[in-house]
């Protein structure tokens, strides 16, 4: 068939199925326009967080975290106040902190595998972070675990204790967490169960309190792993230890001087629980994303070849039948680009990396501390030196590396 025999050919296939193929355009750009249209149905409105920025009483430290939390939505909420929990941990704004994990608590033990979000997050063509976040389980841990800490400042030994056996129902296995339970049964006078936690408390090599221990240092060092995908398509979910100059912490107090125990690695947290349920399924749709990327492959390349050689040929049918088969594999390749099986990588990266714990009995009701952060060859990077006033409660001493 000449050149212009082919072109008469295309234009009659082209007329054929004008109608067609801009009605099926005129669709797509409705449903595109409709979606970039629509507003985000997770996001709330700008002014509630222009508001709140604009509060006198707000402290400016924590002020980008309330904005960013009311400005992302129900999506990312839970995320973001972890997030404005670690920092005003670290700038020692407590209210603001209880309140934010307070928030984050209901929202972990509010969001369950019937979520609507969680079920969408299944589908082959949603990805993983379309559900509400509510962390991994060594995040879930230690928004109990921080909770605790302020439940312990707060010498509230009831609630800092449930939230520390808490920490052991999102993710076995943390000695700090035993720890802290012995010295809230201890402040409870129940001997025999604080002396229960801490024997559990002993595979990390913390030793028990003295009885003359009335000043409890808790370090949160180091900053804490980072979610990343791996996988041909991103489909699971791995970790990435972040590095810190700090390896090790000590305290000390007139002539004397003690080094904090480490009682926990997140990263060994994070890493320890193996595969989880939605790796399985981000693999079952990675497979079905490079199965159809296969056949759109196979059925756009076949389909032009039998289209020109039909063409070549004089066979309008068989022409037809190899535009039909182009026509088809690229929606094939449509439906593949449309799958999402990346894993969900949101991470509560304010966390620290590692939890040390050391009891104390200052020498005087009034004393002064200084926490040194060490390098690995035992050298100071930095120091913080606090007065602690040891009354007849014990004192919670919480400090953090940033």
């Amino acid at each position: 068939m000449t050149d212009k025999r082919m072109s008469r050919f295309l234009s009659h296939y082209l007329e054929v199925h004008h109608q067609q193929m801009v009605l099926a355009c005129l669709l797509m750009a409705c449903c595109f326009l409709g979606c970039a249209s629509s507003s985000d149905p997770t996001r709330r409105d700008l002014a509630t967080a222009q508001q709140l920025a604009s509060d006198p009483n707000l402290p400016e430290n924590l002020r980008p975290y309330y904005q960013r939390l009311y400005w992302e939505g129900e999506s990312n909420a839970t995320l973001n106040r972890m997030r404005l929990a670690s920092v005003a941990i670290q700038r020692e704004h407590w209210r603001h902190a209880e309140r934010a994990l307070d928030e984050v608590i209901r929202d972990i033990e509010a969001l369950g595998p019937a979520d609507a979000r969680s079920r969408q997050a299944l589908s082959e063509f949603h990805p993983e972070d379309i559900k509400k976040f509510k962390g991994e389980p060594y995040e879930r841990s230690m928004a109990y675990f921080l909770r605790g800490l302020l439940y312990l400042r707060a010498k509230d030994w009831s609630n800092a204790r449930a939230c520390f056996k808490s920490v052991q129902i999102q993710n076995l296995s943390w000695a700090g967490a035993d720890w802290l339970e012995g010295w809230c049964a201890r402040q409870l006078n129940e001997t025999s169960e604080a002396e229960r936690c801490w024997e559990r408390a002993g595979r990390a090599h913390l030793a028990p309190p003295s009885d003359s221990d009335r000043v409890l240092c808790v370090a949160l060092l180091g900053w804490g792993p980072i979610k990343i995908p791996e996988g041909k398509q991103g489909e699971r979910l791995a970790y990435r230890k972040t590095s810190s100059q700090t390896t090790q912490a000590r305290v000390q107090w007139d002539s004397s001087s003690k080094s904090i125990s480490l009682a926990d690695d997140l990263y060994l947290q994070a890493t320890g629980r193996g595969l989880r349920h939605m790796d399985a399924v981000n693999k079952e749709k990675a497979d079905a994303k490079e199965g159809a990327q296969t056949a759109g492959d196979i059925l756009t390349i076949g389909g032009a070849g039998t289209a020109i050689a039909g063409a070549v040929g004089g066979d309008t049918t068989v022409a037809a039948a190899g535009l039909g088969a182009v026509a088809v594999g690229m929606a094939t390749q449509g439906v593949a680009s449309s799958m999402q099986p990346k894993a969900d990588t949101r991470t509560w990266d304010l966390l620290p990396g590692r939890i040390g714990i050391l009891p104390l009995t200052p020498s005087s009701s009034k004393q002064i501390l200084r926490f040194q952060f060490l390098d690995e060859n035992g050298g100071v990077i930095r120091e913080r030196k606090i007065n602690v006033q040891a009354d007849s409660q014990p004192e919670l001493i919480l400090f953090t590396e940033r």
